[in-house]
């Protein structure tokens, strides 16, 4: 941790799975997976000394879930082209008086396809995708097509932000960790393999039973069924 660090950035198992899935396609095969990659290490290293808050703020919509307590942040796989990938997390206060706060990093996916980055957090935080999650009714509702300027979304940023930091309700997963801050050699070209100083350090861990942060390994949870996780939400609606 350095004197730039302003926020504590953590990822629950599923998140560290994903991020060595994709290391292993930029060692493996490169070019685009290596750029995604190395995108993906900065945006990190972006959110943690806080030169970032993520892209817009996200919402309620039938189907793709409750999430109006996440971020989501853009990610190229190709730098010619439109962001594909996004990176989604939460802002959550800090552990005890005096910490960091801290940026629960959920889900690094695509954005299209059926199991795209929405369905993947649904399932992390436990939340069937048409339901809305009560306890997140103090974020209060935004347009799933909202568009604004600059300034509107940063202004919405920095009120969901503070909501979350004053609300003890807003905990991470279980099994969050600490990301490890990755190395990134400058001026590598970009279809270098991954060098020996570039690495995600994220420490191995037992093999958890399948569900530990979604009780169904298949995906959402089953409708109804949804019972009180380590997220500390409310039960669904009913």
């Amino acid at each position: 941790m350095t004197d730039e660090t302003r926020y504590l950035v953590v990822g629950g198992e599923k998140f560290h799975q994903d991020v060595r899935a994709l290391r292993r396609q930029a060692e493996a095969v490169g070019g685009r997976h290596l750029h995604l990659y190395r995108e993906l290490l900065r945006e990190i290293e972006r959110l943690r000394n806080g030169t970032t808050d993520g892209h817009h703020a996200l919402g309620y919509e039938a189907g793709k879930g409750d999430l109006r307590d996440c971020v989501t942040a853009y990610l190229r796989s190709d730098p010619g082209r439109n962001a594909d990938y996004r990176l989604v997390f939460r802002e959550i206060g800090p552990a005890e008086p005096g910490q960091l706060p801290r940026r629960e990093l959920l889900a690094i996916k695509p954005r299209h396809g059926r199991n795209n980055i929405y369905a993947h957090v649904c399932a992390r935080l436990s939340r069937h995708p048409n339901d809305r999650q009560p306890g997140l009714n103090r974020f209060g509702d935004r347009r799933p097509d909202a568009r604004g300027s600059e300034a509107a979304r940063r202004a919405e940023l920095d009120a969901k932000r503070a909501i979350a930091h004053a609300w003890a309700g807003q905990q991470p997963l279980g099994s969050a960790r600490p990301v490890a801050s990755p190395l990134i050699p400058r001026g590598s070209p970009s279809g270098q393999r991954i060098a020996t100083g570039v690495r995600y350090d994220a420490p191995r861990r037992p093999a958890q039973s399948a569900g530990a942060d979604t009780p169904y390994a298949t995906g959402y949870p089953r409708h109804g069924r949804t019972q009180r996780g380590p997220t500390g939400w409310p039960p669904r609606e009913r």
